[in-house]
């Protein structure tokens, strides 16, 4: 039985790497100026926030709460070399301090990403093979004052932080998430510069897009249609990722930040196979078939089987790379030439090519 390690874990962040196209995982910078992976913005206790707050801990009190540091994560070397491979793809989320720590949004995400750079400068890392993103409304500008040259992408819904209960954060967002439509989100993030968003699944599927002024997107008809007209081959993440929609949110070319790493869920609720690598170790046609006519009980050992007979995106020869990209872009209404999709394969997968990403690491094990 598989056994779900803790959220933004080393063990949850080498499984996730290793079992689905990537990963997301949150990072904050200690009183030390460390780079901690962390979600809340305190740990555990009582008493007053404050002295609880990562950014007023220092890296040794956060060691024996657990807390990884970014430095040993990427000291690895399996991890690592599946990360420059070019095959997976590293979301790294930035996540604000409480206003308690006093920090100023513009310095702390400068601060953040020099140190980024500093410690992956030397790795030599595919362009398309990593992002930041933040729901920090300043990523985009202050990405650009200082030069950082790894992809971003701001969150939206924007979600403060602050309020010790989600419901509190969650309500927050409802005029953002109102008052925005996907092809006004993509317009804006497209003139700024993003290759790009990050965004709520609500935004796509379910009552609550409804609820929103400007046109509707969706995923199927002419919603799907008017998903693609607005996206024009920009990347799009989405949370959650049930396994009931997963089908659906790949086949609209969106990527999915999933909680469903367990490596032994191999059936999705309608009964078909789930692969957990489209992107970075696409099925061809033969396996798809294969997989597509087996039995419940085949299946463990046919995606074992799979996994360790097709290549990676990687190791996979430029015509097969170009027929899997023109076939995206095509279907998905991308900008540009055929040409122009297929002219950088070393720096990594397509930011429109859906992916399946571990939500921190192995999904998330507590929270929101």
């Amino acid at each position: 039985m598989w056994n779900q390690p803790a959220e933004n874990s080393f063990n949850a962040l080498k499984h996730g790497i290793e079992f689905s196209d990537g990963i997301e995982f949150d990072l904050r910078m200690d009183a030390d100026g460390e780079l901690v992976i962390f979600h809340d913005e305190f740990v555990p206790g009582s008493g007053s926030i404050k002295p609880r707050c990562i950014e007023n801990m220092h890296t040794d009190e956060l060691r024996k709460h657990g807390v990884l540091t970014f430095n040993e994560l990427i000291k690895d070397r399996e991890f690592l070399e599946l990360w420059k491979s070019g095959s997976k793809t590293v979301d790294i989320e930035i996540k604000m301090p409480h206003p308690l720590v006093g920090k100023k949004d513009d310095h702390h995400l400068a601060s953040i990403m020099e140190r980024i750079r500093s410690l992956t400068g030397d790795f030599e890392l595919p362009s398309r093979s990593t992002i930041v993103s933040s729901f920090s409304p300043r990523l985009c500008v202050v990405s650009k004052s200082i030069g950082f040259d790894i992809a971003v992408t701001q969150l939206v819904p924007r979600i403060r932080p602050w309020g010790r209960y989600w419901r509190v954060k969650r309500a927050f967002a409802i005029p953002q998430f109102v008052m925005t439509s996907v092809p006004y989100i993509a317009r804006t993030f497209r003139s700024e510069g993003m290759s790009s968003i990050g965004m709520a699944l609500e935004y796509l599927k379910g009552w609550e897009k409804y609820t929103r002024f400007g046109p509707k997107v969706g995923l199927k008809g002419k919603g799907l249609e008017k998903l693609h007209k607005s996206l024009r081959g920009m990347g799009v993440f989405v949370w959650p990722g049930p396994l009931d929609l997963e089908d659906s949110l790949i086949n609209a070319g969106v990527s999915i930040v999933s909680d469903n790493m367990n490596p032994e869920v191999v059936t999705k609720p309608d009964g078909s196979y789930r692969w957990p690598r489209p992107a970075s170790q696409p099925l061809d046609e033969e396996w798809a078939n294969r997989l597509r006519s087996s039995t419940i009980f085949e299946r463990v050992d046919l995606i074992k089987e799979a996994g360790d007979s097709l290549p990676t995106w990687a190791e996979l020869r430029s015509d097969s790379k170009a027929k899997i990209i023109s076939e995206q872009g095509r279907r998905m209404l991308w900008d540009g030439s055929e040409e122009s999709w297929n002219r950088d394969h070393e720096n990594g997968i397509p930011w429109g090519s859906p992916r399946i990403i571990g939500h921190r690491g192995a999904g998330k094990s507590h929270g929101w």
